[in-house]
């Protein structure tokens, strides 16, 4: 039986994302960013997003213009003291991101610097708080998509608020589709992005800040554009952004957390997602594919496969021929071994598993290997 296609084009990256059609048309709206509707829009967004991560009390939600990296380090520019020092966590693509963040920063810090598995433990976080007293802020990425493990946040937030530590997480891959308890896990700062888990496009960060940690860092920042307070503070007092907001992005958001909200939540997607997971890792390894990492530690929206020992296999003529069939996949990060990637997140339900799976093998067929 033939399998419906849904998608022209399936963009199966660790995102940007396959959009649903009804979020990229609320880029085709002009809106003003001084009207009362824009910032409206802004609000609700914001405390949508605070009311899935129970923050409303505890934390505010500072939209920033740019990608998530700015976001990042928007956060650790505004959050980090200049006395202070930072320990980043480095067991991936994005952490090592987050080290050259703080080295072009010029910021006191040290690196844990880890091996992809085992994941990040305590005696790992401890015997460096050990070491290093002075520490003051902690940093790691949740869902590493550069290899597909998801960290242990709660635990490393346990570690921190016994050691007095204030712990900053990257959630840019993870929120959205994974529960995170900013008040319970007592966090500095979570930063998000929408072009992930909340199913939109690039274009602005968000970052949920403690309510408390913000209002200290007034002045702190040695960014104009990347001061989480400044920006903070202008859109409190006035509504409006300090500089020119990308109102088309916001437009596709507004409708991407009403399209996350009528779903059912963090549940429903996060459900959604695994169930995708699950059927093309399952297809994969029934087509002779291995995944890097073991089920269960491997973050659910996306697969990490080894690639094929076949003579006749190049990642460039697998992706060509993937492209030719409207798919586009990803080649892997930091991995001794060549490896590719498929996301599972966006606009895909169980039935795109199939079709995807289906277009592997013609691709396989197309280049001559055999799995």
């Amino acid at each position: 039986m033939e399998i419906e296609r849904r998608h022209e084009h399936y963009l199966l990256t660790p995102g940007p994302l396959t959009v649903p059609m009804a979020t990229k048309q609320q880029m085709l709206v002009d809106r003003s960013p001084n009207s009362p509707e824009f910032a409206q829009l802004t609000r609700d967004i914001c405390n949508y997003v605070l009311e899935i991560a129970n923050g409303t009390e505890t934390h505010v939600c500072v939209p920033l213009q740019g990608s998530a990296t700015y976001g990042n380090e928007a956060a650790v520019q505004t959050l980090v003291p200049r006395d202070g020092k930072l320990l980043v966590i480095q067991n991936g693509y994005y952490g090592v991101r987050l080290v050259e963040m703080a080295r072009g920063l010029r910021l006191n810090h040290v690196v844990l610097e880890l091996p992809l598995l085992p994941l990040p433990s305590r005696e790992d976080i401890e015997g460096v708080l050990a070491e290093h007293p002075d520490i003051t802020h902690i940093m790691l990425c949740h869902a590493e998509t550069g290899t597909g493990v998801l960290n242990p946040i709660e635990m490393v937030a346990e570690v921190a608020r016994e050691h007095g530590k204030r712990l900053i997480v990257d959630a840019v891959a993870s929120f959205g589709g994974f529960a995170i308890d900013v008040a319970g896990l007592d966090l500095e700062a979570v930063v998000i992005s929408p072009n992930k888990c909340l199913e939109s496009v690039p274009g602005v960060a968000l970052v949920i800040v403690n309510k408390k940690s913000l209002e200290a860092s007034a002045g702190r920042s040695g960014s104009v554009t990347l001061d989480l307070h400044a920006q903070c503070k202008m859109m409190s007092e006035t509504g409006a952004w300090r500089w020119t907001p990308p109102t088309h992005v916001i437009g596709a958001l507004g409708e991407a957390v009403r399209r996350h909200r009528a779903e059912g939540g963090i549940p429903a997607r996060g459900a959604r997602y695994r169930s995708n997971w699950r059927i093309l890792v399952d297809g994969l390894r029934q087509r002779g594919f291995t995944t890097l990492l073991p089920d269960d530690v491997a973050v659910p929206i996306i697969v990490t496969v080894h690639d094929p020992k076949h003579p006749n296999y190049q990642f460039s003529r697998f992706y060509e021929a993937l492209q030719k069939q409207g798919i586009t996949i990803f080649p892997g990060r930091l991995t001794s071994a060549g490896t590719f990637r498929i996301g599972v997140m966006g606009d895909l339900q169980a039935s795109d598993m199939y079709v995807i799976l289906s277009a592997i093998d013609t691709a396989l067929a197309e280049i001559g290997v055999t799995v």
